[in-house]
């Protein structure tokens, strides 16, 4: 499989645990794209947008706990809540990047929207929440033996800091409010008995996938091209 350059990108990929599962996935794709500018929304550390060397970088989080590691890596950084404030004017980006944040928020589809926004008209939209209904804590739910449907540990159902719980089919159709074309990535990360039942196309459950995650754009160009390297990856 032929690849841009790494130094072009500067990107370390599969197995950075600090950039986080998903991310990783998506530096994947990011490899092989041709782009010059990069958003995330919640971005937390700056560890994902320093794997990638891009003319313009930019960090939104709630918090301004990384603010000194954003700007000695020179990453431009905007303290923002996505429920309450009004998004800045920041121009418009390539490539955006959300990860665990949508079930975060009161208003997740104005987030979404001002991520629409934020978009070139090819602009693109790495993306992805947690399956909270998993085999394992639906049974746990059942037996009575959870604490909560919150996947992390030690965190009570009161004090649970997800305001929404996403199905695969539930969030496409989020997705579609503000994209018209939407592909699904996460079956790229099935384990291998997964991956056997997605290629003799049986229906696989929900509540043994991973969390949804999704390319999303209003391009269809965009769209055919990541259907492309998706194809490429998938090899």
């Amino acid at each position: 499989m032929e690849k841009l350059s790494l130094a072009k990108y500067n990107i370390e990929i599969h197995k950075d645990k600090g950039v986080g599962y998903w991310r990783n996935l998506y530096l994947e794709f990011i490899e092989l794209m041709d782009f010059d500018s990069i958003i995330e929304f919640g971005s937390g550390s700056p560890s994902f947008l320093n794997k990638i060397e891009a003319k313009r970088k930019v960090a939104l989080d709630s918090g301004d706990k990384y603010i000194k590691s954003f700007n000695e890596s020179g990453i431009e950084f905007h303290e923002l809540d996505f429920d309450k404030d009004i998004m800045p004017d920041l121009g418009t980006f390539d490539i955006a990047i959300c990860s665990d944040v949508f079930e975060h928020l009161l208003y997740p589809d104005k987030t979404l929207y001002n991520i629409k926004t934020s978009l070139t008209k090819k602009g693109i939209l790495f993306s992805h929440v947690p399956n909270e209904f998993t085999f394992k804590k639906t049974i746990q739910v059942m037996l009575g033996i959870s604490e909560s449907l919150y996947f992390h540990k030690n965190c009570e159902e009161y004090s649970d800091p997800h305001l929404h719980r996403f199905t695969k089919t539930g969030y496409e159709k989020f997705l579609k409010l503000h994209f018209k074309y939407n592909l699904f990535i996460s079956d790229l990360k099935y384990n291998s008995k997964l991956k056997l039942l997605n290629f003799l196309k049986i229906p696989i459950p929900y509540t043994f996938q991973n969390g949804p995650t999704f390319i999303s754009t209003n391009d269809l160009n965009s769209y055919n091209h990541m259907i492309d390297l998706k194809r490429k990856l998938s090899l």
